[in-house]
């Protein structure tokens, strides 16, 4: 009798540690709803309001975690994984396992990530969808009310059929630090996704040809960042704008390889192209020489940050047209120097009149 007094001892203290768990490391302290921008008594006649009180009491299933290779090296450290990052990794993966979907889970748990049980448990990823434990999940998410509101009246018609599309934490994100952050995932999936399609598309190609590809590639990653980083105005404080604009370069950059495979490949003339150089220098020099109107909105963007972005983009410019002679010698150098001059002298011509207020 006394091993199996010791037997349910133990399993009633995994099952307890299992239940806290499942609440969040911080959880149990956190106020429920977890939600501010708001009085208390106001909110309690909101409908979504009613809805968490009616989520509260959801507990999930007991579901074993097997215990991973991650697992074992985490154990004298239990908080130390990111749940986000991996779970949208996981997503991106078109080969992820019920396996995978269960180290994330067991990653949400031990680390009391909210967002991630709550997509989890909404999208059925690894376990049974229960959009009760969801609505639960996103009511314990620190929120404001206008994004607390919009997350839980999703889950809500989700409930009621209305709304066949996955759940994200990220499409209700208010502030800009959730903005940010969700940004940086979106951008982390999107550099994954544009890899993988780019090394299927070069697989068959020459030594020379992937060198080329590789140096285009690099250049073309230094000037995205210099555009994020120098050229995209800060003093919102949002990293997600700067987010913006380095995916907005890097998805042009896999758009025209695909485009060049496809036969859309650039057709300018010699004259066009110095048609083309004249304008960008006209239009630069112009923007360097001139002193920002009083209605100027370029907000932290400074001439130095731009000079050094257009060294950054000159040095793509030539790397293009190597690679571009390389892969596709049909097409003269002033094609690719017109092609990517043409867009430069737009972005150009944008600070331009940022600079002037117009």
């Amino acid at each position: 009798m006394p091993h199996a007094t010791t037997r349910l001892a133990r399993l009633a203290r995994s099952w307890l540690l299992f239940l806290a768990a499942s609440l969040g490391a911080g959880a149990l302290a956190a106020p429920y709803p977890n939600v501010y921008g708001a009085p208390r008594e106001v909110m309690r006649q909101a409908d979504w309001y009613r809805q968490c009180l009616r989520a509260r009491q959801a507990r999930p299933p007991l579901i074993p975690i097997k215990p991973t290779v991650g697992d074992v090296a985490a154990r004298g450290a239990p908080q130390r994984c990111d749940a986000s990052s991996l779970y949208y990794d996981t997503r991106n993966n078109p080969e992820a396992t019920e396996a995978d979907w269960a180290d994330v889970r067991g990653c949400a748990l031990r680390s009391g990530d909210n967002g991630v049980l709550m997509m989890l448990y909404a999208n059925g990823l690894g376990v049974e969808p229960d959009l009760n434990l969801a609505t639960r999940h996103a009511c314990a998410i620190q929120s404001p009310v206008s994004e607390m509101k919009s997350r839980v009246d999703r889950l809500r018609r989700k409930m009621r059929g209305q709304d066949g599309e996955a759940v994200d934490v990220c499409d209700d994100a208010a502030t800009g630090s959730a903005r940010g952050r969700c940004g940086a995932l979106r951008q982390r999936g999107s550099a994954q996704r544009h890899a993988d399609r780019l090394n299927q598309l070069t697989s068959g190609w020459t030594r020379k040809e992937q060198i080329g590809f590789e140096m285009a590639s690099k250049a073309a990653h230094h000037f995205a960042q210099h555009r994020a980083d120098y050229e995209t105005d800060r003093s919102a404080g949002e990293r997600s704008l700067q987010l913006d604009t380095l995916g907005e370069e890097l998805d042009r950059f896999a758009r025209d390889l695909h485009d060049f495979e496809s036969g859309k490949l650039p057709r300018f003339s010699e004259a066009e192209f110095v048609a083309l150089e004249q304008k960008l220098n006209q239009v630069y020099a112009r923007f360097m020489q001139e002193q920002p109107g009083p209605a100027s909105y370029l907000g932290t963007i400074r001439k130095p940050d731009v000079e050094r972005t257009q060294r950054a983009w000159l040095a793509y410019r030539d790397a293009m047209e190597l690679f571009g002679s390389i892969r596709y010698p049909q097409v003269p150098a002033s094609g690719w120097r017109a092609l990517l001059t043409a867009r430069r002298v737009r972005q150009l011509a944008e600070l331009d009149n940022a600079a002037a207020g117009r």
